[in-house]
């Protein structure tokens, strides 16, 4: 999945979560669930880079500054810090360790590109319903 879903499935589950101590936990489970979805990703990992940071913008601008959102948002892209260095050509790719990103779980099939409409659509409404609730 994109930066930005991955970013605003773990803040929308980070809300929900019973304590903010375990909101990077359920950000960070969140990304593992929605890799192995069939889907699309952008090419361009500095447009990936760009919305996540829109996303994490979206949400302060709203009013919402609660710890578990942000850190569950946060914890929900970590993960791909690895890809991004891997296509920067900085690791190989038999250093990543994610789980979904060695193959221990299977990734999704890459989908058409209404998948990355669909992901828009999908993350701006958790972004809007967390607005909506935290403020």
């Amino acid at each position: 999945m994109c930066v930005f879903t991955h970013f605003a499935a773990g803040a929308l589950l980070g809300a929900f979560s019973p304590h903010v101590a375990l909101a990077p936990v359920v950000g960070l489970g969140s990304h593992i669930v929605l890799d192995v979805i069939p889907h699309r990703d952008f090419e361009n990992m500095k447009v990936e880079i760009g919305l996540g940071i829109l996303a994490l913008a979206v949400l302060l601008a709203g009013g919402v500054y609660s710890w578990a959102v942000i850190l569950g948002g946060l914890a929900a892209v970590l993960p791909d810090l690895e890809n991004l260095l891997w296509k920067l050509g900085k690791i190989r790719e038999n250093q990543k360790i994610f789980p979904g990103h060695v193959g221990f779980i299977p990734h999704g099939k890459p989908a058409g590109k209404i998948n990355l409409i669909l992901q828009f659509i999908l993350s701006a409404a958790a972004l809007i319903f967390l607005i909506r609730i935290e403020v």
